[in-house]
């Protein structure tokens, strides 16, 4: 373990194609304790993921090219056993099923912060 990385939070990767989105996780989750790396597509993602060891993914479901459940599948190749939640504002997005039953946990938007950090902490126990 590197120096000082043991006072340092959980490190998680946030994929949002909507800016505004990713900046509101970011600002929620480290007042929180929590390290952010947020990128807004899926290509950037799996770029990173390739070097860096993320403890946790928060995936947009409907983003333009690849979505979230084929993302969550690409990260898990590279990163097994990664903890990943996938947030939609699409409720009735046929991908929705496809992620549940994948075993991925959905929350949806606007995300309740409390609750993601619970599954958060859970996760990374």
């Amino acid at each position: 373990m590197e120096a000082g990385r043991e006072k340092e939070g959980p490190l998680l990767l946030v994929v949002d194609d909507d800016p505004l989105i990713a900046d509101m996780l970011r600002r929620a989750l480290s007042r929180r304790g929590f390290r952010i790396d947020a990128v807004g597509s899926p290509a950037e993602a799996l770029e990173r993921a390739e070097t860096t060891p993320y403890d946790a993914a928060l995936l947009d479901l409907v983003m333009p090219g690849t979505d979230g459940a084929d993302l969550a599948q690409q990260l898990r190749a590279l990163l097994p056993g990664l903890p990943i939640a996938v947030l939609t504002g699409y409720t009735n997005s046929p991908l929705l099923a496809g992620a549940q039953k994948s075993g991925m946990q959905v929350f949806t938007k606007p995300v309740v912060i409390h609750e993601l950090v619970e599954f958060l902490e859970l996760q990374l126990k």
